[in-house]
């Protein structure tokens, strides 16, 4: 028999929200628009508005929310490579329950895109002897879960994941399989991404990023508008929340991954639609049985448009479509958090029976689905939701969660 996996914790950090009741009340109506960020000057990027989270309140919340919790301190090299999943996974540990006594054995799982590398090589590039303090302990891409996991005393498991826009799916993913095969009870798990000019740079130069908002399945798209932030879930074992007596907030039941093997940027729809039929098929569903669908949708011409068509292959029945919706409207691309912020968003929209307004999208492009509009949030009973993730280089994710009951 499969073990079943719980969802029994939740946190999150973006520009428009410190904790995740603030930010479902923000998120329900449609969020907010994208500004232009005030801790690093994207006046010579064509596109240069974003969802910025300012480093320097990170660091202003981060002391004394690690006390709380009795996680140990860490350094403000430390809070710059890894505090937005810091303060994230603090939040999701203290909604799950989980003092430091105990989170022995607790496994972390953490996606990022490029973890305090680049912070640190401009560091040392600055520096007049070409090295900078502490440079070794934050450097390296896997610095930001070590850096979790030691502060928290998490000792189980621990990895860290790269996939581009799928690298937080991914994290859930292999957190999910630890617990099936019993190396760990619980496992943190999720993404943790800080933005850089280095960011703004690559999407420019790709002429993916639209000036002014993004629109997702809108007919006026013309692309991404890029975030930063984290969310962290907490995955249980079924028998082990019961035990503690932990609330669920809701059940992972299964991922499907594929990769295109077609073009970096060029999506190809048989492969998120392999993914997606992967998935169904690991947890034993029909696809009618889904009844929510978190989309990647990033509002590019390409994505939009391949992605609906994926989703035309595998739900085929007009009659029976789920609901679809892309809530990168309203909390930009977070990046390698992306897949965990949606991800996240999907068990809200479960719990809540509530699918978030699409505030940004006007006039909509006809995919065949059920869409919220931009006025309001869209009544939804489902019991089983999916969230999709694509990532450059053709990497598809797949993650179908449950309502706890």
């Amino acid at each position: 028999m499969t073990r079943q996996i719980v969802v029994t914790g939740l946190g999150v950090v973006h520009r428009d929200a410190a904790s995740v009741p603030e930010f479902l009340d923000w998120l329900l109506p449609g969020g907010g628009l994208p500004g232009v960020p005030r801790h690093m000057d994207t006046s010579a990027f064509r596109a240069g508005r974003a969802y910025a989270v300012e480093p320097a309140g990170v660091r202003k919340r981060l002391a004394g929310r690690l006390a709380q919790t009795g996680a140990a301190p860490v350094s403000e090299i430390e809070a710059d490579c890894a505090g937005h999943g810091l303060l994230a996974a603090a939040e999701a540990l203290a909604s799950a329950g989980l003092g430091r006594a105990s989170r022995a054995g607790c496994g972390c799982s953490l996606a990022t895109t490029s973890g305090g590398l680049m912070d640190r090589f401009q560091d040392a590039v600055d520096d007049e002897d070409g090295t900078a303090e502490d440079f070794g302990d934050t450097v390296l891409p896997g610095a930001a879960s070590a850096i979790l996991a030691r502060s928290f005393g998490l000792n189980g498991p621990v990895a860290s994941f790269s996939c581009a826009c799928a690298s937080s799916s991914v994290a859930i993913g292999f957190a999910l399989s630890r617990i099936r095969h019993g190396d760990a009870q619980v496992m943190v798990a999720g993404g943790s991404d800080r933005m850089r000019p280095a960011d703004f740079a690559g999407f420019n130069a790709l002429r993916a990023m639209d000036r002014d908002s993004c629109r997702p399945f809108s007919a006026d798209r013309r692309g991404m508008v890029i975030g930063d932030g984290a969310a962290m879930l907490v995955l249980e074992a079924e028998d082990h929340a019961r035990a503690r007596g932990a609330q669920v907030l809701g059940r992972i039941v299964d991922i499907g991954l594929s990769l295109d093997a077609h073009h970096i940027t060029h999506p190809n729809p048989d492969g998120l639609a392999r993914a997606m039929r992967e998935a169904l098929d690991r947890a034993g569903l029909d696809p009618e049985a889904i009844g929510y669908v978190n989309c990647h949708g990033t509002g590019t011409p390409v994505n939009d448009k391949v992605e609906a068509e994926a989703l035309a292959e595998v739900f085929r029945d007009p009659e029976r479509r789920p609901v679809i919706s892309s809530t990168k409207g309203a909390t930009g691309h977070l990046l390698g958090s992306a897949g965990a912020i949606e991800a996240l968003i999907t068990v809200l929209v479960l719990r809540e029976g509530l699918v978030p307004a699409m505030a940004t999208t006007g006039d909509p492009i006809d995919t065949g689905f059920p869409m919220p509009g931009n006025a309001g949030p869209r009544r939804v009973a489902a019991r089983y939701a999916m969230s999709n993730s694509l990532g450059f280089g053709g990497i598809n994710s797949s993650i179908i969660f449950a309502t706890a009951d």
